[in-house]
C-alpha cells in the first residue's frame, strides 16, 4: 500500500487484557509504535485485572485508555474491550503477544478491505528468541487435550497450509488469502479474541446484538459468524512472538486453570471455553466430534497410542518441544479425572486468576 494511502485507513482499537505484564507489555507497546499503519489511527486499549507492578502507570505515559477489570479474567477484560471500544475494527492481542514485524496492521487491514471481510486471522504463533522450548508446544497446540481433540496447529508455516488443504481458498495474493469454511465441512478451532485477530466489531453488534452482550459468548464468535459469512482472511505477513510460558511449572498451572473452569465454572468462564465450543462445532463435525473428548483418556492411559504420537511429533516437527507432549497428557488426564472426582463428592474450588493467585468474585 502506497504511503499517500495510508492516511484513509480506518481507525482500529487495539484491546490488551492485562494483569502484572510489565514482563511484556513494553514490547507489545513498542512493537505496535513501529507499525506503517499511521499511528494516529490506532488506538491501544489496556483492561487491566488490578495489576500490582508498573502496568497501569506504564500504560497511561505511553498514552493508552486504560478500562478497569473487576474479574481479572482475561474473557471478562475482552468483553468490556469490545463493549468500550468506539472503533468499527477491534483486534485483539494478549499482554504477551508482540507484532513479528511492522507490516502486520497495515496488511491485515489492507486484506480485510479489498475482500470486504468480516475477519482476518494472522498466521499464527513463533517462539522469540531465547525463551523457554515449552513455548514451541504451547504456540502450535495449547495443551495437551487441545492437540488431540482438534489437531490444529498454529505454527505459522503449517496453520495457513492446513487450511489450505482442508477449505476452499477464494483469493490468494502475496499478503494473505481468503479461506471459505463453507456450510457443511467439520471446523477447525479458531478464536477470534487471540492471535492478533481483526474484525468488524460493528458487523456483530448489529447482526448479533444478544450474542455479544454476554461476555461467555464472545470467544465463539467465529463459530457464530458462519451463520452468516464464511469467508475469513489469513494474513501471511502477520505473525506473532508469544511469550507465553518462562517455564512448564508455569504452563501447567494454565492447564490447570483450564481444566478446573471447564469442570466447575460452567456457567461462567467455562461457558467461554471447550464445553459451549464442542456445542457450537458439533453441529458440524458430526458423532466423532461429540465423542472425541471421551477418547482422550484412553489415549493416554493406554500409553502406546501417546507415546507414538510423542515420537511422530517429535520427528515431523524435528523439535525437543514436542517430547513434553508424553509427561503433559498424563497431567492433564490425571487431573481431568482427580477434578471430576472431587466434583462427585460435592468439593468446588473458587474460580482464579488465569495465574492461579487470585479469587474472583461475580458480584
Amino acid at each position: 500500500m502506497n504511503k499517500s494511502n495510508l492516511n484513509h485507513l480506518p481507525d482500529v482499537t487495539i484491546i490488551i487484557a492485562t494483569f502484572n505484564s510489565m514482563h511484556v507489555l513494553p514490547k507489545v507497546l513498542e512493537a505496535i509504535s513501529n507499525q506503517t499503519y499511521p499511528q494516529n489511527k490506532i488506538k491501544v486499549m489496556l483492561v487491566d485485572g488490578g495489576s500490582s507492578d508498573a502496568t497501569v502507570k506504564y500504560g497511561i505515559e505511553k498514552k493508552c485508555s486504560v478500562k478497569k477489570n473487576p474479574r481479572t479474567e482475561p474473557v471478562f477484560a475482552k468483553f468490556i474491550g469490545f463493549s468500550e471500544a468506539e472503533t468499527e475494527l477491534i483486534i485483539y492481542l494478549d499482554h504477551d503477544e508482540v507484532y513479528e514485524n511492522q507490516y502486520c496492521l497495515e496488511h491485515q487491514v489492507k486484506l480485510l478491505i479489498d475482500n470486504n471481510l468480516k475477519v482476518v486471522l494472522s498466521t499464527g504463533y513463533v517462539n522469540p528468541p531465547s525463551e523457554h522450548l515449552i513455548n514451541d508446544y504451547i504456540n502450535e497446540y495449547g495443551d495437551p487435550f487441545s492437540l488431540f481433540v482438534y489437531r490444529i496447529s498454529k505454527a505459522p508455516d503449517v496453520f495457513i497450509n492446513d487450511l489450505k488443504k482442508k477449505y476452499v481458498v477464494k483469493n490468494d495474493v502475496e499478503i494473505g488469502c481468503v479461506i471459505d469454511f463453507g456450510e457443511k465441512s467439520s471446523l477447525p478451532l479458531i478464536e477470534l479474541l487471540a492471535m492478533g485477530t481483526l474484525f468488524n466489531k460493528a458487523f456483530f453488534q448489529k447482526e448479533f446484538p444478544d450474542i455479544v452482550s454476554k461476555a461467555e459468548n464472545l470467544p465463539h464468535l467465529f463459530y457464530i459468524m458462519l451463520q452468516l459469512d464464511t469467508k475469513v482472511g489469513v494474513c501471511k505477513t502477520h505473525k506473532l512472538l508469544h511469550f507465553s510460558s518462562e517455564s512448564v511449572l508455569n504452563y501447567i498451572r494454565k492447564i490447570k486453570w483450564r481444566i478446573n473452569n471447564n469442570i466447575y465454572h460452567t456457567d461462567s468462564v467455562g461457558a467461554s471455553g471447550f464445553l459451549k465450543r464442542e456445542e457450537l462445532m458439533g453441529l458440524r463435525n458430526g458423532i466423532m466430534g461429540k465423542i472425541k473428548k471421551i477418547l482422550f483418556l484412553p489415549y493416554v492411559f493406554l500409553v502406546l497410542p501417546v507415546f507414538i504420537d510423542t515420537v511422530y511429533l517429535f520427528l515431523k516437527r524435528r523439535n525437543r518441544a514436542f517430547l513434553y507432549h508424553f509427561p503433559l497428557c498424563f497431567y492433564t488426564a490425571t487431573t481431568i479425572i482427580w477434578n471430576i472426582a472431587l466434583k462427585k463428592i460435592g468439593k468446588s474450588p473458587a474460580l482464579k486468576s488465569y495465574d492461579g493467585k487470585k479469587e474472583i468474585h461475580h458480584d
